[in-house]
């Protein structure tokens, strides 16, 4: 699944945002918080815990970052996931900055978890489109969006 967000900032501005591991529930509704294990914050290796309001705990682990770019990360301890991964870019665009995010997932259950794939593919571009709406709102009005995520317009995947 692949996802794309027009945001009305420099991708430097941007950047900074999504580099900014520990602020996920600032424009995830799902995740409750965030925070680093071990010292590092940038960079392969970098990893990060995610408390979710499912009382599901998953851990991030990055294995791909470009400086100011891209970055990728897999994620564990996803219930009914067998293996994630998440690429996220900024690129420059008219004066703005593209924002992209792809996503793999694989689900466990074999012929149960190829039955689950449409289904989770319908929750999983929702929730990608609220966090897309959130961040946008985020990285444009220096402060994180107080209501419901879903309630944000759709965000424009055309710069």
């Amino acid at each position: 699944m692949k996802l794309y967000a027009c945001i009305e900032a420099s991708p430097e501005k941007t950047w900074s945002v999504l580099a900014a591991l520990e602020n996920l529930s600032q424009w995830s509704e799902p995740v409750l918080s965030s925070k680093y294990v071990g010292e590092q914050r940038k960079g392969v290796g970098t990893q990060r815990v995610c408390e979710l309001s499912n009382s599901v705990t998953i851990t991030e682990k990055w294995v791909d970052w470009v400086e100011g770019v891209t970055y990728t990360y897999e994620g564990f301890n996803l219930p009914l996931v067998k293996f994630a991964k998440n690429k996220w870019s900024v690129k420059s665009e008219n004066g703005k900055t593209l924002l992209s995010t792809e996503s793999e997932v694989v689900l466990k259950g074999g012929i149960l978890g190829r039955l689950l794939e449409p289904i989770m593919l319908i929750i999983s571009n929702k929730m990608g489109a609220d966090a897309l709406a959130a961040f946008k709102y985020l990285v444009e009005n220096d402060k994180p969006y107080e209501g419901k995520h879903s309630s944000l317009p759709r965000v424009s995947g055309v710069c």
